[in-house]
């Protein structure tokens, strides 16, 4: 039974065992996990296709160990659905605001002593996947277990994405799916481009799947699900000076 709710996770594995049976693909997305479960030991294949599946895992666990043991610190790479996902190097309109919110953020963590912020280059395991999220925060005392050589992290309670080119898909499909499904409590989205913040939150301890929260614009602020009392405005992520003004305020106890 375990390894059924594990495949009902991974929409991808879902895809790579029924590509034959393009009826049962059909609508397998829509399917609550009793309903996948009833359907998978309904068929008499199933040991084969769990065989398949566990295959199919193993050889993907040891590409990612691969993947660990080849990138550098200098790398900027994620490893994603079996494959090895190389960034190329993001617009000045990204960098800045990775940069403002995270600086925000660090600084008003470390003030109030809730955790730790880490930006771009934080490596964090999940089931499957391993992600460098723009901006992360882990609350305390899951914190205070990180140590300081570690270059592998445990899932953040609060996550940040900030929209480029060539991630949309990952950051609002898989990343969205698989951080949620993770118990990633918090999870912005922000598009620099139209200057928004998309804030979703995970409704109850036991769901799997994120509620918009709030869709936030230039003018408006945008305060935290998860870290307690961390409030900014928008314009904060993406101007200079009232990333500044904020950050004295944030100091100031303002």
């Amino acid at each position: 039974m375990i390894v059924i709710f594990s495949f009902k996770k991974y929409l991808s594995i879902k895809i790579f065992i029924f590509d034959k049976k393009p009826y049962f693909c059909k609508n397998i997305f829509s399917m609550s996990t009793a309903v996948l479960e009833k359907k998978l030991t309904s068929l008499t294949s199933l040991p084969k296709i769990l065989t398949k599946m566990q295959d199919f895992l193993q050889t993907e666990t040891q590409e990612r160990i691969s993947f660990r043991e080849k990138i550098t610190e200098d790398d900027k790479a994620e490893f994603i659905n079996g494959k090895i996902v190389m960034h190329s190097p993001a617009s000045d309109g990204h960098n800045e605001s990775v940069l403002n919110l995270a600086t925000l953020g660090n600084v008003f963590v470390n003030l109030h002593e809730l955790g730790k912020v880490r930006a771009e280059k934080a490596l964090v395991e999940m089931t499957r996947n391993d992600y460098e999220p723009d901006v992360a925060f882990w609350s305390n005392p899951k914190a205070q277990r990180i140590e300081t050589i570690q270059n592998v992290y445990p899932i953040p309670d609060f996550i940040v994405e900030v929209l480029s080119k060539g991630s949309i898909k990952r950051d609002r499909v898989t990343k969205f799916e698989d951080y949620a499904a993770h118990g990633v409590k918090e999870y912005w989205i922000v598009d620099t481009a139209k200057q928004t913040v998309e804030q979703y939150i995970l409704p109850s301890e036991d769901s799997e799947t994120y509620a918009l929260l709030h869709k936030l614009s230039v003018g408006d602020d945008i305060q935290s699900f998860v870290i307690e009392g961390f409030k900014i405005p928008v314009l904060a992520i993406f101007d200079a000076k009232t990333n500044l003004e904020t950050l004295q305020r944030l100091i100031q106890g303002v």
